[in-house]
């Protein structure tokens, strides 16, 4: 509780995000989920403002958690939604913006109203900022909380409004989707804005804070650190054909099969496992830009025939998949952080990840290999699934630690970060 002259209050978060669940796609809706769960339990009110999210829903409100979705206004468990209708949404790029705008204006997308959304994703960002602002009017807050750059233009203006502190939160930057070889000049130009006009960057790894530092130019006193930890997980049963276990072991990706995350080595370690092991299946999970293209290596490499490509999946889906994995590999080529492993420790799977992830600066019990180097990733595979005690000892200690990382910490250290910034401005 905080003081105010005579009067006792929580502290009011306006969090600024683009996904949060049950309407999420990635794992910056799950972190943001966590921290505002932790925060509520630290006496924090939390206002999450997000651009689109479900149509309806009905239940409960609480008084400390209140999501407002820009373009309809609901009740959920534990939760108010407000909704500003936008087209932006997770994960979202130029191209996959403009894909959604010519499917509206050509009349493929129902119910949306074509003079509403601008016709690049920069400007659909601004619009959001926009109708944003209106909330400077509506509600009462002490902090803005900003997640990612879809979000940077709003709380700037609501900075600039309200004279409110802001804390920027970096989950990813431009470097690290294009695998550090490019980065999009608008959405670029964002995130430095973004950084500049914050208060203090919060960055979810060190990794991450080098990026800002080098390449966006940002004051390192400015940065702070908060490492995000594992996410709640939910047993649900298992449907997935276990027949498959039967003759094979099975080695698992998970994730957006785009550049960043690093497929074509995981399908070129495959090849080189398959050589020495050829019973083994390897399964590749996840929807993304490169899809076809891994789809058409594996034939090209000639084994298809050990390989399963499920497409999209849901969480329950990859909770299945843990379920039944030998091993899970995350060959990122630039991972911000990376909550996949904590998913696959919890489920008991031992984890093989990228030396470029930056959940390798908190996470111990797992085997790290250089993205690149396609040999010593195929060797841990071939480890991991045949030397028994290796296989167990990642077993047990992986679920271990990821049972004994809570997001009490990271809630700590931002609220430590809002109090800094209240009692230095003097309003408290």
């Amino acid at each position: 509780m905080l003081k105010k002259g005579e009067r006792e209050y929580n502290l009011k978060v306006l969090m600024l995000g683009w996904e949060f669940p049950p309407f999420f796609a990635g794992g910056a809706g799950i972190v943001c989920s966590e921290l505002s769960k932790a925060l509520i339990t630290k006496g924090t009110d939390i206002l999450f403002v997000m651009p689109s999210g479900p149509d309806n829903t009905s239940s409960a409100e609480n008084q400390n958690l209140k999501i407002i979705v820009t373009n309809n206004k609901y009740t959920t468990v534990k939760i108010r939604i407000k909704k500003i209708d936008s087209l932006l949404h997770a994960y979202a790029t130029p191209q996959s913006y403009n894909q959604q705008y010519t499917q509206m204006i050509n009349g493929t997308k129902q119910g949306q109203t074509k003079t509403l959304y601008g016709p690049n994703l920069k400007e659909e960002v601004y619009r959001f900022a926009e109708q944003v602002k209106l909330l400077a009017e509506e509600e009462d807050f002490d902090i803005i909380h900003a997640h990612d750059w879809v979000t940077f233009p709003a709380a700037i203006a609501l900075k600039q409004i309200t004279g409110k502190p802001l804390v920027v939160h970096i989950h990813i930057t431009e470097f690290d989707k294009t695998g550090g070889k490019h980065a999009d000049p608008d959405i670029y130009s964002i995130e430095q804005e973004g950084m500049l006009r914050a208060n203090k960057v919060i960055t979810v790894s060190n990794k991450i804070k080098d990026t800002c530092i080098h390449n966006y130019f940002i004051d390192p006193s400015k940065i702070l650190v908060v490492h995000n930890a594992a996410p709640s997980m939910y047993d649900s049963p298992t449907s997935i054909n276990n027949k498959l276990k039967e003759n094979n072991k099975i080695v698992l990706f998970a994730g957006r099969v785009t550049l960043q995350k690093g497929p074509d080595y995981f399908v070129d370690a495959a090849k080189k496992v398959l050589e020495k092991a050829p019973d083994t299946l390897f399964v590749l999970a996840g929807a993304g830009d490169m899809l076809n293209q891994m789809i058409e290596k594996v034939a090209r490499l000639g084994i298809s025939n050990k390989f399963i490509f499920t497409g999209f999946y849901t969480r329950d889906q990859a909770n299945q998949l843990f379920e039944i994995a030998d091993v899970f590999v995350m060959p990122s080529v630039s991972e911000p952080f990376g909550l996949v492993p904590y998913e696959a420790q919890l489920k008991r799977t031992p984890t093989i990840i990228s030396k470029q992830s930056g959940i390798g600066e908190v996470l111990y019990h797992t085997l790290k290999v250089d993205f690149w180097d396609v040999n010593q990733l195929a060797n841990k595979i071939l480890a991991v699934l045949h030397y028994k005690q290796l296989h167990n000892e990642l077993k047990e200690k992986g679920y271990h630690e990821a049972k004994s990382s809570t997001w009490d910490n990271p809630a700590t250290k931002c609220l430590n970060i809002y109090h800094h910034l209240m009692n230095n401005r003097g309003v408290i």
